[in-house]
């Protein structure tokens, strides 16, 4: 295999730059049927010429992109990262497809396979790699991932576990190369299909099918769904971002047969009995429900406890924008089994769901990445995992007893299907301001119902400025303008009291709203305007007092308020210690069944430019926030 250093590749592009001259001013303005726009070409070294350079390595790629329309292109000031396969790996695939040649294969599917390995507007250096999904897309709007593989003491990079890097970094006027020995050929089959296709999962499969759990997973995006064009950011002048699509995605965590047979499941019949035993004790009015198509049957529970309905890739699960050192990341997810939700933490480093440490329960590990243990297609990804995952009475226990924090945007799993919310609060388009404000139209996100048509909802992906972002809990935020009036849906919790709060930053920009829970207002309206210092909440920093802040945090619970946690950031200081980060304790509220919850904002202010910012939300068990030992709540 014949592979090129960069100052090789150099010393022959700058003998053969007059040539390549000619051919740039010969296309220096185009149309691009593929892209949109003109572009404008240069007279340095780029993805196009670097292939056009090496025709004994990279020229079949390089037919391929002409066949895709894209050679001019890679020859612009356009910035790309290019996975580029060897001729080798070329003619493999073709072997792949039963096909002789690049010649006998359709357009469309050519061009499929070129975007594949091509990521716009963001250059990857190897170093700019971590485990699991690439934050930006390649041209097919599909995630990229990343694996590592040892191998005696060279570490392998491996994209979408079976595409090693065998020259990296190879850097170009108008990006980065990255050689790579097999093509990619990401799936486009829905992630059922995948999974029943792996000889691993084959009894949990045959579960996902007999259950019809399988056929809720097929969808791959809203065809109706149309962007709005240029729309305008919070201050009603400048153009923010649409969606440009909205794809439906899930994630399934999937014990592997190796696994079901370490507890004596080797058979269908083995899984049924298994799973009767655990939800019939949790369920019992459902015990001779024997149609495993029914949503209450013990098997269908199993199985849908193991799903989700956004795409998750392993290094997504947490955001550890704004969030102090050191501390438990954890987010809560629903699952396809009725009323049900579990937490994801990194207590141990890696992926655990529903682990509880005060009760020695360990949790079930999501496997990494490497050897395969993430899979994605169109419309999804799966998880291996290496216990059996339930949902029984310790998993109630576990959750009765811990603050159930949610960021506003993790209730919306649109935003992170589409690539709209992004690990880290990393943008891989690199904009700023209002083009890192996406608004959102109704009917965008399926858990929120606008009852006004006034109500203007954004996300903002969370701005750097001085190094350090908004002082947001996950750096990120929502927010509505206009004569606002819309419903949020929160996942379902287990039945039992729970103090509900609301997360958020005050300024003199913010509005005043009235909420209700489950239809009913509560309390007086929220002045978002007014500070922490002022009289009606009483915020006192910590260093101020002779107690550290004991009383002033029951003062201010007596006023509704509290100090925002010491989990997160603003600066260098925790946002216990920043007077504008507050919560408001919205009611309390014993609920008498497991299920969802309804949050409705509605603008009480006349102004119409008034800003209502959304950070997260809180539901609080009793059991936490009036512990009967009689301790405080912890200041996380």
């Amino acid at each position: 295999m014949k592979t090129h250093k960069n100052t090789a590749m150099l010393n022959l592009l700058k003998k053969t730059r007059g040539l390549l001259l000619l051919l740039f001013f010969a296309h220096a303005c185009y149309d691009s049927d593929d892209v949109g726009g003109n572009f404008y070409t240069f007279t340095g070294e780029t993805i196009g010429s670097y292939i056009d350079a090496f025709p004994e390595t990279y020229g079949e790629f390089g037919k391929a992109v002409e066949t895709a329309g894209l050679t001019n292109l890679l020859k612009t000031y356009n910035k790309y990262t290019c996975f580029l396969p060897t001729n080798t790996a070329m003619q493999t695939w073709y072997e792949t497809l039963d096909a002789a040649s690049l010649e006998v294969l359709s357009d469309s599917a050519v061009k499929y396979m070129v975007y594949s390995h091509l990521i716009p507007d963001k250059t990857y250096l190897s170093t700019d790699f971590v485990e699991g999904a690439l934050a930006a897309t390649n041209m097919n709007s599909r995630y990229l991932v990343i694996g590592y593989r040892p191998q005696a003491e060279i570490v392998h990079i491996l994209i979408n576990s079976n595409s090693m890097i065998i020259e990296k970094d190879v850097e170009v006027e108008n990006g980065v190369i990255h050689s790579i020995d097999r093509v990619l050929t990401p799936s486009t089959a829905a992630i059922s299909t995948l999974l029943s296709n792996d000889p691993r999962l084959s009894l949990f499969a045959e579960a996902l099918e007999i259950t019809g759990l399988a056929d809720s997973l097929q969808q791959l995006r809203d065809e109706t769904y149309v962007p709005v064009a240029n729309p305008l950011s919070i201050d009603n002048t400048t153009v923010c971002r649409s969606p440009k699509e909205r794809k439906i995605g899930y994630t399934i965590f999937v014990e592997s047969d190796e696994v079901l047979a370490n507890h004596n499941i080797h058979t269908l019949d083995d899984l049924k009995q298994y799973a009767a035993s655990v939800y019939d004790a949790v369920y019992p009015d459902d015990a001779s429900l024997a149609d495993p198509a029914d949503r209450r049957n013990s098997l269908n529970r199993f199985v849908a406890y193991h799903l989700i309905d956004k795409t998750v890739h392993y290094n997504n699960f947490f955001y550890k924008a704004n969030m102090a050192e050191n501390v438990t990341l954890y987010e809560f997810m629903e699952t396809f089994c009725p009323n049900t939700i579990f937490k994801v933490s990194n207590e141990t480093g890696g992926v655990v769901i529903n682990s509880d440490p005060v009760r020695n329960v360990s949790g079930v590990t999501v496997l990494p990445v490497e050897s395969g243990y993430e899979q994605d297609t169109d419309n999804g990804v799966y998880h291996l995992i290496n216990d059996i995952l339930v949902y029984n009475d310790k998993v109630k226990t576990m959750l009765l007893n811990t603050r159930i924090r949610i960021d506003a945007a993790s209730l919306h799993p649109e935003l992170m299907t589409n690539g709209i919310r992004y690990e880290n609060g990393d943008n891989p388009a690199g904009v700023t301001g209002a083009e890192n404000y996406y608004n959102i139209p109704d009917g965008y996100l399926k858990n929120v119902e606008f009852s006004s048509s006034n109500t203007n909802l954004y996300y903002l992906q969370g701005n750097k400025s001085a190094n350090n972002y908004w002082m947001n809990y996950q750096a990120d935020e929502m927010m509505a303008t206009g004569q606002f009036d819309f419903t949020m849906r929160f996942p379902p919790v287990p039945a039992g009291t729970y103090e509900i709060r609301f997360g958020y930053t005050a300024n003199g920009a913010r509005g005043i709203l009235q909420f209700y829970v489950d239809g009913t207002p509560q309390g007086i309206p929220l002045n978002m305007k007014i500070g922490a210092a002022d009289a009606r909440i009483g915020w006192v920093s910590d260093a101020s007092t002779l107690d550290d802040g004991i009383e002033n945090d029951k003062m201010m619970r007596n006023r509704g308020y509290m100090k925002g946690g010491t989990s997160y950031m603003g600066g260098d200081v925790s946002a216990r210690g920043r007077e504008n980060a507050l919560r408001r304790i919205i009611c309390t509220e014993s609920w008498d069944y497991d299920g969802p919850h309804y949050l409705r904002f509605k603008s009480v202010a006349e102004d119409t430019q008034y800003q209502f910012m959304i950070d997260y939300f809180e539901f609080v068990p009793k059991n936490v926030y009036e512990k009967p030992d009689g301790t405080p709540e912890d200041r996380n």
